[in-house]
This record gives C-alpha cells, sequence and structure tokens, in this order.
C-alpha cells in the first residue's frame, strides 16, 4: 500500500528511514533475495555485456548478493564511486579494492582503475540504482548528493532503480534536474516507464 508523501524531502527521507530501521532483518533478507531474482531475470540485465551495480550500506536493500550473482564470464561489472571533489560520479571495474566511508558506505578509493567517464556509454548497459524511495513516475529520493542525477543526465543507457515495496511512495518531490529511473523492482513487481505511463507486472 502506498502511503502519502510528506511535503519535502528532508521529511520524506527521515520517514523512510525509519520504515527502513524498522524492517526486521530476515523479512529484508528474505525480500532483496526476491528483488535479485527479478533484476536478473530482466532482460536489459540478461543482455547487458557491463553492468554499474550500487554497492548497499547501513538499512537500505542488500545488493552484496546479487553483486556476486551479476559476476559472470560474459558479463562485466562496475561499482561507482562518488567524489565529493568534483562531485561526480565515477565507475570502476569490480571486484576492485574498496574502502570504507565514515558513514559505512563501500566504494573504490580515489585512484583506482576507473573507466574513463568519454567510455562509460560503451561499457555500461544497463545501471542499478538504490535509494531512500521512488513513486509511480519513477522518480528517486536519494540521500541528497545528486551525484546519479548528474550521472544519469543525457544517457541512454536505462536506469533501473531497486527498493522495498515499502519504499514506494505516492510522490517524490522533484526538481527539473531530477532523472527518472526506466525501471523499478521491488520483491513484489517491476514497473516499466514508457513515457509517463507505468507497465506494471505483478507478482509471479
Amino acid at each position: 500500500m502506498h502511503q502519502r508523501s510528506p511535503a519535502t524531502k528532508a521529511e520524506l527521507r527521515a520517514d523512510l528511514e525509519r520504515r527502513l530501521a524498522a524492517l526486521p532483518p530476515d523479512r529484508a533478507a528474505a525480500a532483496a533475495a526476491r528483488v535479485a531474482d527479478r533484476v536478473l531475470a530482466l532482460p536489459e540485465v540478461a543482455a547487458a555485456r557491463g553492468v554499474l551495480a550500487c554497492l548497499s550500506f547501513g538499512i537500505e536493500l542488500d545488493t552484496w548478493p546479487l553483486v556476486e550473482r551479476l559476476q559472470t564470464p560474459s558479463r562485466r561489472l562496475y561499482v561507482p564511486r562518488a567524489d565529493p571533489r568534483d562531485r561526480q560520479l565515477h565507475v570502476h571495474p569490480y571486484p576492485c579494492e574498496l574502502c570504507t566511508l565514515s558513514f559505512g558506505l563501500r566504494q573504490p578509493p580515489p585512484g583506482a582503475p576507473e573507466v574513463p567517464a568519454s567510455a562509460v556509454d560503451e561499457e555500461v548497459d544497463a545501471i542499478l540504482v538504490l535509494g531512500l524511495g521512488f513513486d509511480d513516475r519513477g522518480f528517486r529520493l536519494g540521500h541528497g548528493g545528486g551525484y546519479f542525477d548528474r550521472f544519469l543526465a543525457g544517457r541512454t543507457v536505462p536506469a533501473i532503480g531497486l527498493a522495498f515495496e515499502m519504499q514506494v511512495v505516492d510522490r517524490v518531490p522533484d526538481e527539473p534536474h531530477d532523472v527518472p529511473m526506466s525501471v523499478l523492482v521491488t520483491e513484489r513487481r517491476v514497473r516499466r516507464w514508457n513515457g509517463a505511463r507505468a507497465d506494471i507486472r505483478g507478482p509471479g
């Protein structure tokens, strides 16, 4: 069941963080496994030669088992690094060295081998994105840094949101620079957007 979104991004982030923190670990693990199964069945992922996948931390939907399953001889896997110096998202081949930031996120260190920005569109065929919340238009609420919106702007590679169904709200406050997802996967369903219309596939 969708919940009415609070009026501001800050209020919505706080509300969603409370929901995520209250989710029992066993339920979270089972839901994350169902999300992973659905992601691996997506044609965008099954056919991808290169996938960029978020590494989860804290109360986020756990993507580490999915990341392991994504590694196959025929598919290249990449992970992102958010760099506060240039405010950009950098793409690194995985597996690779990881460092842990003060708030718990693990990502490649500066200086680790990475894909040049000009080559990302040739190397990456699908992007798996986490967030605090998503709405029925495909818009995403992140942690507030804007890294993924800047990274996705102007790209044609499908952006696939991953979330618990409880993270889907009526409306995420959006701004002109926000980039909606092409697909949203939860433990209950897959949503696809074609213009303003969402194609919804239920449980199964």
